[in-house]
This record gives structure tokens, sequence and C-alpha cells, in this order.
């Protein structure tokens, strides 16, 4: 969804659920092949933009501190690649992060600000690309990247590059839980390396057209980043526990390299009474009640 601003045109940038998420070994490049159930929430951060001579960032919001000192932010980064693809290196931009989304958290929220970029400074430079355009160049931003463009229910394989549309998927209530700790995508990955992953098995069609049917989709899958990340993090544990004993909760999993967990509900009501209960019921643990589904 974008939104009028004061400050100029904006984008939001939803937080990226990965339902499931099967990794295989890593390729002779190092990136691993993926098949990922991918979701977005209604919570997450916005990107704005105003007409300059440059290209510069500022950073708001509760999630700004942890970003001041990174030079290179994905959404300079998609903002320089989008310049290039189109070959004008005299476009523009005062760009504003408002940063909502914890870091390091395994909800893609560098990937997702990124995303957003691309799409709003599309419309301010009246440039006219259309989705699968934008998701061309953003591959070259970040393996997250072009997903987030999409920012729909889809499936992700390969390196994040090849995206299904999931037809007739379900809205699901879910409540979101931070459990306080940073964990770095690379140190998962190389933990998970030195289990020995199999390659993966082609797998079937994702149809799911109610809550149940997402669930049971769910079940049958994994997140294979979930063991090596509570061995490093072993709080995720607790988050897990956590998410599960709450009433109402269907089923609960880590998204994407942790530490960031969730669990879908019946209605939403069961997820704000959730989010209530567990956002604080530790040091650090911060917890939210979305609508996971389609937010761009």
């Amino acid at each position: 969804m974008s939104a009028p601003s004061d400050a100029g045109p904006s984008e939001f940038a939803p937080a990226k659920i990965n339902l499931t998420l099967r990794a295989g070994p890593p390729r002779h490049d190092g990136y691993h092949p993926l098949d990922s159930l991918v979701v977005f929430a209604d919570w997450g951060d916005t990107v704005t933009a105003e007409p300059a001579s440059g290209l510069s960032l500022s950073l708001t919001g509760q999630g700004a501190e942890t970003l001041k000192d990174e030079p290179h932010n994905l959404v300079l980064k998609a903002a320089w690649a989008l310049r290039a693809a189109v070959e004008k290196p005299e476009l523009g931009a005062r760009l504003t992060l408002d940063k909502r989304l914890p870091a390091a958290a395994g909800l893609g929220g560098g990937s997702a600000d990124a995303a957003a970029t691309l799409r709003l400074l599309n419309r301010l430079w009246d440039l006219g690309l259309d989705t699968r355009q934008l998701a061309d160049i953003a591959s070259a931003v970040g393996a997250d990247v072009p997903a987030c463009v999409h920012s729909r229910p889809l499936r992700m394989r390969g390196t994040g590059e090849r995206i299904e549309p999931l037809i007739a998927w379900p809205d699901l209530p879910a409540v979101i839980l931070h459990p306080g700790e940073a964990l770095s995508t690379a140190s998962v990955f190389r933990a998970y390396d030195e289990t020995g992953p199999q390659a993966l098995e082609p797998g079937g069609r994702a149809v799911a057209g109610t809550v149940d049917t997402a669930v049971a989709l769910m079940a049958a899958g994994a997140n294979d980043l979930e063991p090596p990340a509570r061995r490093l993090v072993p709080v995720i544990s607790d988050a897990l526990h956590a998410l599960e004993a709450v009433d109402g909760a269907r089923i609960a999993r880590m998204s994407g390299s942790g530490a960031s967990c969730f669990s879908i509900f019946d209605d939403a009501a069961a997820a704000t009474a959730a989010a209530g209960a567990l956002d604080g019921a530790r040091p650090g643990w911060r917890a939210q009640a979305v609508m996971l589904g389609g937010a761009a």
C-alpha cells in the first residue's frame, strides 16, 4: 500500500514472513537454493521521497538507531540500482526511512525497504516500469528483494529470483514475536551447512483457500533454518513455546533466519489477545498482532 505524506509520496515496506523455508546445500557461488512460501504483514516500515538534486537518506523511527552507522543502507543501494538500470544518473531524491521493524530479525526489513524504494522512485521519477521489471532490478540489490517487490502471497524458489504468486491464498491472523536478540543470516546458514543439507526435492503446487488448508501446508513443510538458529540463540525456543501455549494458536514457526517467530490464529481477536499477553512478557520481547497476506 502507499499513502500520501506531507513530506512527499510514501511507500509501505511490509514485514516478510516465511511460512515455510526449505534450503538446499550451497552452490559453487555460495548461495543456497530455496523453496519458501512467503506472505507479508500489515506491519512494517515506510519510505518517503521528495524531489532533490542528489540521493540522500534520513532515518527516523524506533529502529533508526540500529542503522545509523550503516553506510550503504539497502534503500540507497536500491535507488542507485534503479538509476543505473534506466541509465539516468541525474535522477535524485531525498529519501526518509521510518524504521519500525527490528533489524536482523528474520522479517526481511532491509529487503522490504529496498523494494518499497524501487516502487516509490518508479512513481516519483515517472519511469513507468512494471512489477516484473522492478523485480529484475531488485535481484541486483538482494536475494529477498524481488519477492518484496511483489509483496503478495508467493512461492519463492532459486536464490529468490523465481517468483510464483499464490492464488486464492487466505489472510492469516497472526502474532509476530521478536525475542529481543539479533541474529545474522550468515551465521545461521553457516550452522546449517554444518548439518550436511540435502538437495531440495521438487514440491507440488501450494493452494490454500482457507486458514485450515494454509496451516496444513505449513505443517507439511518446515523452516530448515530453525534448528540451527535455535542452537545459536536458545531464546528462540522459548519464544516458540510461548507462542504455542497461548489460547487459539494453531501453529508456531520461526520466520526466515530468525530470531522472530510467529503463530497463526483463527481470528484477529485471538491474535490481538495473544499479542497483549506476550508483549513484554520477558525483557526485550516484542509482540505484534498482524494480518498476513499481501500488503503492498
